[in-house]
């Protein structure tokens, strides 16, 4: 109750406020998945989930700056009660044709990286989808940086502070293109399972496009080299590195496409056991001792857009051992106060 007493609070100072000049800009976001997980593996569970997520926000704009307070709302379908806690959001924007910054608790939609699920899982960006921190991104027309800091746990009583400083950058060339994602995570655990663990993460990769070259509409192969330095300071005086390479291939054509994401290496989840999804926000997969962890994923992607987008997928995962299988069905709309004054100025047209 203390949050929407807040929220109405602060939408009538906002409100108040647009009336003397400012812009009052408004936007809602809902997202739903049904996610089934037929896992035949040990390195995580089998079992289905199905949601969705409510995001309204509404601040003051102020040429390229903004002060944002919104709330986020999650229905676990089957869940004892409707609705979980709500999140309150609270940051500042600035955003212009080439830069953006955020700080505060904001959106992890606001992100521009193409990041492996190594990194973040669809788990993670579904239940987990903001950040506490700030970021900072440039994007170019040839490419893109952005670097930001989540601060994922305050110390308090007998927890411990955690903070991930993420980062990821591209270049694209009329034929090659090359990328990073690095990830460095400060996990300090708890009085209670003690343990103060440095999990490094850095992927470069290169690729070539040749979509201009065939009747596709998305042809392209990257490749990349996967780093992980990896110490638990409570037992361990040097890091545990983990390398591997990951090869991904994409098709598409008429929204039907093909992605297939191939990884040879060691595991790059070495605490997953003591500290679980604690420590790890990436793909369970990857914590393979096989060597070897292949995705192949058949989906159709009939709406895309920032206003309304609909994906169905079929995953298979194999894990060097067994294969196991995955249906998805994600949809994503956003409205705001920029898209709906187009679509009204259109009917008028």
């Amino acid at each position: 109750m203390r949050i929407h007493k807040t929220l109405a609070t602060l939408l009538l100072i906002f409100t108040t406020t647009a009336l003397f000049g400012q812009e009052f800009i408004w936007d809602v976001r809902f997202s739903s998945q049904f996610d089934n997980r037929e896992y035949n593996t040990t390195l995580t569970n089998s079992q289905t989930l199905f949601g969705a997520r409510l995001t309204p926000q509404v601040g003051i704009g102020w040429g390229h700056n903004s002060l944002n307070i919104g709330t986020d709302i999650m229905a676990d379908f089957g869940a004892p009660t409707l609705f979980t806690d709500p999140t309150l959001l609270l940051y500042y924007a600035y955003n212009s044709t080439k830069f953006d910054a955020y700080m505060g608790v904001f959106p992890r939609t606001k992100m521009q990286g193409d990041y492996s699920s190594l990194f973040f899982s669809r788990t993670t960006e579904f239940y987990d989808p903001n950040l506490d921190g700030f970021m900072l991104q440039y994007s170019g027309n040839k490419g893109y940086i952005e670097i930001g800091i989540d601060w994922c746990g305050l110390s308090h009583g007998a927890a411990r502070e955690r903070f991930m400083i993420f980062s990821s950058g591209g270049i694209n060339g009329d034929l090659f293109f090359a990328g990073y994602n690095a990830s460095i995570f400060h996990f300090a655990a708890s009085e209670e399972v003690t343990g103060v663990v440095d999990n490094v993460l850095f992927y470069p990769y290169i690729g070539v496009n040749v979509t201009k070259f065939v009747p596709l509409d998305i042809l392209n192969v990257q490749v990349g080299w996967v780093q992980g330095l990896h110490k638990d300071r409570t037992y361990e005086s040097s890091f545990n590195m983990c390398e591997g390479v990951q090869i991904d291939l994409r098709a598409e054509k008429w929204g039907v496409g093909v992605e297939n994401t191939l990884y040879l290496g060691e595991g790059q989840m070495p605490y997953n056991s003591m500290y679980g999804s604690g420590l790890y926000f990436g793909d369970p997969y990857y914590n393979t001792d096989s060597g070897i962890y292949n995705k192949l994923e058949v989906y159709w992607h009939p709406f895309k857009g920032e206003l309304f987008d609909l994906k169905v997928s079929s995953r298979h995962h194999y894990d060097g051992y067994v294969w196991g299988c995955q249906q998805l069905l994600t949809l994503n709309i956003n409205i705001n106060k920029r898209s709906f004054k187009n679509r009204v100025k259109y009917e008028k047209e």
